[in-house]
């Protein structure tokens, strides 16, 4: 059934008013950044940001605008303009060429199918952004605009655009040379490395001792080299979304590393001295080739949190309980069937928040945690729970939703720390659980 159209009037009417609210804000407070939209009921640039000619950050996003007004031009602070979202405007005024300050234009997902020819004298433009935008072609002289650094695309398919990749690759080049030679001038303690296409990392900086933490994600490097090791103030590093089919012994040197993120590149093993990273304290896994974690992992001493997703080992290590520091552990889809859980599990008295998803029932040492605040077990194919999650004295939340559980059982009642229950509508729980729980609030 369709709104009628004083509904629609009325929605329309309402979303102005939200966004008046949020320019009548920033008038007041003379804020220099103005952020509206998400709301496709505002179809009409509100007029009223006309007078805030001092703003330098403006987004207006994810409505049904379908143009910008010629007095757009009269913003001259700004630096940022965000459009995006915005699939009903198809042409942009001339007026935006008066933006002599402005940095970065934002015209993802927007219904531009070129880019208007005043672009080209926009000459402090640094970053354009047209992901999703259905262009044709685009001018060699907007492709050589003096300042700009980025040309982002969001992964969009532009391969009937060579020019623009070519000229995508000699910016990233640009840019990740810039990057090292800065860090190298200032002895930056972090550097990202995302997203510049690397099939290696560049050897040069096997002598940045100086790094703290480096961030090479979303590259297609597959192997890291040896000397990784130099790095040795290295305390964070990411590795997400690469092609690491291993790591090298030497990244088990790297003794001051404290966090790692490493998903989604296809690795089928850690090294064997994995454990040696004595002061790692956060790791995060998704690598569904990953069948097992070596034995030395249970060496991790100061490992206080662990996640895992679609990452199908076989079995964890009987290791695994010697991680006595654990506070938090997140377990979603280890196996596809048959997995045990090793009996060290039960050591760790430690634990805080446990969240398993994806497993058929809820495992014995559970019920052993005694120091476990928040168990999360949504999401899993469970129709009953043990009542040894009763001995959980200390718990105070306690997620049941997306199971097949249909009741809420008595001995819950003696959780008596127990603050949030979450359960699915259909549940039928004890009226007179409320009384029973003296600090349920949710």
């Amino acid at each position: 059934m369709k709104p009628k159209k004083e509904e629609i009037r009325a929605e329309q009417k309402a979303a102005l008013e939200s966004a008046l609210i949020k320019i009548n804000t920033c008038q007041t407070s003379r804020s220099k950044a103005l952020k509206i939209g998400y709301n496709g009921y505002l179809v009409d640039f509100p007029e009223k940001i006309r007078e805030l000619t001092w703003l330098t950050s403006l987004s207006v996003i994810g409505t049904e605008i379908s143009e910008l007004p010629e007095w757009i031009g009269e913003l001259i602070n700004l630096k940022m303009l965000d459009i995006s979202s915005n699939q009903k405007i198809k042409r942009l005024p001339c007026s935006l060429s008066d933006l002599k300050h402005l940095k970065i234009l934002n015209l993802d997902n927007t219904g531009l199918k070129k880019l208007p020819s005043f672009i080209e004298n926009m000459d402090s433009l640094e970053i354009l952004e047209i992901g999703g935008c259905d262009i044709k072609k685009i001018s060699p002289k907007i492709l050589n605009l003096p300042k700009l650094k980025c040309i982002e695309t969001r992964g969009y398919d532009v391969s009937h655009l060579p020019s623009l990749i070519k000229k995508q690759n000699e910016l990233k080049a640009i840019e990740l040379a810039r990057r090292i030679e800065r860090c190298k001038k200032n002895e930056l303690k972090n550097l990202d490395l995302s997203s510049f296409n690397l099939d290696i990392l560049p050897e040069e900086l096997s002598d940045f001792h100086w790094l703290e933490k480096i961030v090479i994600s979303s590259n297609p490097i597959n192997q890291l080299p040896d000397w990784i090791e130099n790095l040795q103030n290295l305390t964070e590093i990411e590795l997400s979304h690469n092609n690491l089919e291993s790591l090298p012994d030497s990244f088990c040197k790297l003794k001051k590393l404290k966090k790692i993120l490493l998903d989604r590149n296809g690795l089928c093993l850690l090294p064997e001295k994995f454990g040696d990273l004595s002061s790692l304290k956060f790791l995060f896994l998704e690598e569904p080739r990953l069948k097992y974690l070596p034995e030395s992992f249970g060496n991790l001493k100061s490992l206080k949190v662990f996640g895992t997703v679609n990452t199908l080992f076989a079995k964890l290590p009987e290791s695994f309980g010697n991680l006595y520091s654990l506070n938090e552990l997140y377990i979603d889809r280890l196996s596809s069937g048959g997995f045990k859980f090793p009996e060290s599990m039960k050591n760790l008295t430690n634990l805080k928040s446990l969240t398993l998803s994806a497993f058929n029932d809820v495992p014995e040492f559970v019920g052993e945690l005694i120091n476990l605040r928040k168990l999360d077990l949504s999401h899993n194919l469970l129709y009953s729970l043990p009542e040894y999650l009763s001995k959980l004295k200390n718990l105070t939340m306690l997620n049941l939703h997306s199971t097949w559980i249909t009741e809420s059982p008595d001995w819950i009642a003696k959780l008596k720390k127990l603050e949030r229950l979450i359960y699915d509508d259909d549940v039928t729980a004890d009226p007179d659980l409320i009384k029973r729980l003296p600090k349920l609030k949710d």
